[in-house]
């Protein structure tokens, strides 16, 4: 089966999990019980296996997370170094204008 979809997550995305019967991801793209994504593993799936694909996903959203973090480390610091850069000059104009 083949099926792609897609969902826009906002800050009130939430992510919750049971293994009460069988183990299920739910992912609620808007934070409300409507609308969830339920991504559940096939009663033939053994515990080991299931393990597996837990960690396929553990590791994936981590590296996600990651490199989203990376980006923002990067623009948050190039825009503390422009406004370093922009506070220098203004600061150098000044001790410019005093000197003149």
């Amino acid at each position: 089966m083949s099926f792609n979809a897609t969902w826009f997550l906002n800050p009130k995305t939430t992510i919750r999990s049971s293994t009460t019967v069988g183990p299920v991801l739910y992912i609620e793209p808007d934070g409300m019980a409507h609308g969830a994504i339920n991504l559940q593993m096939k009663h033939d799936v053994t515990l080991d296996e299931q393990v597996q694909i837990a960690d396929r996903f553990a590791a994936e959203v981590t590296r996600w997370r990651d490199e989203i973090a990376a980006r923002a480390d990067r623009e948050r610091t190039a825009a503390d170094e422009l406004a370093e850069a922009r506070a220098e000059i203004a600061r150098l104009k000044a001790e410019a204008e005093g000197a003149s």
